[in-house]
């Protein structure tokens, strides 16, 4: 059989299996109640009229606007593919990848640049790195895997990863010079959180897709991956489930730190799902206490709530309030986190909320930040 016919079996496959096992387990599995299944029909509905208005006459989807544009949009329409089976959405998204690798190929270190920065000895360098390369390796490596013979394109992937500046106490550079591969500054000093995060999620999960292709290489990035996760991020974690944005209690003043904390969390649960050796019980506690926080302290805080956020993790740079009109992809970020973490009535509420909002056809950032958290939940429904 082909890859193309396995591809096109895909959704088929999937479906039956998901039959398969309700049915295996139907005595222990929760029924999904009428709110969550029309939540899913909306959400589904919603995300298959912006996606299709990004493709063009000829199946392609143009360049999307945003540093991690690219690699997110790529994801959410593989994982609408995968949802609905619409052949569509799996052209766009391959397509979308193929772009991704053809564009880490012509730079000599494989990373995109992000746009000019200043380092501290006053130079201007052209810069590139996390959250970015997290997503687009992620996200085109998956998409590679998923298409299959394509393991000469997984091991460079893997190998970028592999040779992106890393300490050995457990994280990576913030941000390199593009043209050289150096990091910006000095690697004593650990980046924030949700940086290492990402750089985590994209070696966790190619570590597994090159176990069988280059042993040595995956030991390597799995090495890393832990590194980072066990001796730095869930360390860094409160009682309570918080996640400090600079790896240590020291908080900055002007970032909005539940803002960061989100997306550490969302993609750590993104690791979780493409490569379930992190589906063990140290990682499993500590997601589970970041997704209990969120519904603690960000959710009384956001649209449609109208309470307070936990004081103790304000700064003044944290917004009062999450509104949809004002800052959408939070509720979108929040919803991810709260279903993926099994609080979904709340879940839902937040988002549906935010669906209201959804910018639908938008191809900038803006569109990616909806589609992206709304595709990984709609995959994991």
């Amino acid at each position: 059989m082909t890859t193309k016919s396995r591809r096109s079996l895909t959704p088929l496959l999937l479906a039956a299996l998901t039959f398969s096992c309700s049915h295996a387990h139907a005595a222990d599995a929760p029924k999904p109640t009428d709110a969550s299944q029309a939540f899913k029909a909306k959400l589904q509905a919603t995300m298959s009229r912006h996606l299709s208005q990004l493709i063009g006459k000829d199946g392609s989807v143009p360049s999307l606007k945003g540093k991690s544009a690219d690699g997110s949009g790529a994801l959410a329409f593989y994982l609408m593919f995968e949802a609905t089976g619409e052949q569509k959405f799996r052209k766009a998204a391959v397509g979308m990848a193929d772009q991704i690798l053809k564009d880490m190929r012509a730079t000599k270190f494989g990373v995109l640049a992000i746009k000019e920065k200043d380092k501290p000895d006053g130079k201007t360098i052209i810069g590139g790195g996390p959250p970015a390369l997290g997503a687009y390796t992620a996200a085109a490596a998956y998409i590679l895997h998923q298409e299959g013979e394509r393991n000469d394109d997984l091991k460079y992937i893997a190998t970028v990863l592999d040779r992106f500046p890393w300490n050995e106490q457990g994280w990576w550079a913030s941000t390199i010079d593009v043209a050289t591969g150096e990091s910006k500054v000095p690697m004593t000093k650990p980046g924030i959180i949700n940086k290492s995060a990402a750089i985590a999620m994209a070696a966790g999960i190619l570590s597994g897709y090159v176990r069988d292709l280059d042993p040595e290489l995956s030991a390597r990035l799995k090495h890393k991956t832990d590194k980072c996760i066990y001796s730095q991020i869930i360390p860094a974690q409160g009682a309570d489930g918080y996640w400090h944005y600079s790896l240590s209690e020291n908080d900055p003043k002007n970032k909005d730190v539940l803002g960061y904390f989100m997306l550490t969390t969302g993609e750590l649960m993104h690791l979780q799902k493409f490569n379930p050796a992190y589906r063990e019980p140290r990682m499993n506690a500590a997601v589970q206490k970041a997704q209990a926080f969120a519904l603690k302290c960000i959710a009384p805080m956001t649209d449609p709530n109208h309470g307070s956020a936990c004081a103790e993790h304000r700064t003044p740079s944290t917004p009062a309030h999450y509104s949809v009109s004002d800052d959408l992809k939070r509720s979108f970020q929040l919803g991810h986190v709260l279903i993926g973490g099994g609080h979904i009535d709340e879940g839902i509420k937040i988002m549906n909320a935010a669906l209201d909002r959804f910018p639908v056809g938008n191809g900038g950032m803006d569109g990616v930040n909806a589609a992206e958290p709304s595709a990984l939940i709609l995959s994991g429904f």
